[in-house]
């Protein structure tokens, strides 16, 4: 497996925010972590980017150990690409720059044939000199995405990524992002509160319950046959 997380469990002021979380993932496949707010949903991307630290357990991504009892890689050394619900553009910067921004130590030639590969996956060849403020919101999420994407990420997190969108430009863009991220075969794993984003692009589904997975498997098989009350209210 590709993405191994094992008996994980974090406190936060000595409640349990996640209690001993274990599933795996595929390469290239597309995870929705789904659940009510205060599930525990972001925080387990945000042990998974390295930016909190479990009480106990391991993760494992792309066969590095990233974090055990006595073990923990920094966020920067993960492989992770990050999408926040915000997107978190750098307002005072360009497409261009905003996208370049976590590539280093590489040469003018690559940024700008990195930069204009994104671009064309994203379909905003022409936007490279235009603003965060100059963009419709579905726009940023794209730029957001080709920024995570950019560093050649092992995997790619997102959090809430369609929860500021318009109802309206909601489904058209599931399917944008799912196209994308499949052409890159990113392994991905984002956090949602709404069936329908599971249901549209994910292959896997995580149903988290109070810091507790109550079901995962396949997406259209928790659909077809939740195994609780609890599920079958979340999906329908």
């Amino acid at each position: 497996m590709f993405v191994i997380v094992k008996d994980l469990s974090f406190n936060y002021d000595s409640v349990n925010v996640i209690n001993d979380i274990s599933f795996n993932i595929k390469e290239g496949d597309i995870v929705c972590i789904l659940g009510e707010s205060g599930s525990g949903k972001s925080t387990i991307l945000r042990l998974l980017a390295g930016l909190e630290k479990p009480n106990k357990g391991f993760i494992k991504i792309n066969n590095q150990l990233v974090v055990n009892d006595n073990h923990f890689i920094l966020p920067e050394d993960r492989e992770i690409g990050v999408v926040f619900q915000d997107y978190a553009l750098f307002p005072h910067m360009t497409v261009a720059e905003n996208i370049l921004f976590g590539i280093k130590n590489k040469s003018k030639k690559y940024k700008k044939d990195k930069l204009l590969e994104l671009l064309n996956l994203i379909g905003l060849s022409d936007y490279q000199s235009k603003y965060p403020h100059q963009l419709s919101g579905g726009q940023q999420q794209r730029i957001a995405l080709a920024r995570a994407l950019a560093i050649e990420p092992a995997l790619v997190v997102m959090d809430e990524p369609f929860s500021s969108l318009d109802a309206n430009l909601q489904s058209r863009i599931r399917s944008d992002l799912q196209k994308i991220i499949k052409k890159t075969g990113t392994t991905s794993i984002f956090v949602s509160h709404d069936k329908d984003d599971a249901l549209s692009i994910a292959d896997k589904t995580i149903i988290l319950k109070d810091g507790k997975i109550v079901q995962q498997g396949i997406t259209n098989d928790i659909f077809a046959a939740p195994n609780s009350e609890y599920v079958a209210g979340l999906i329908t």
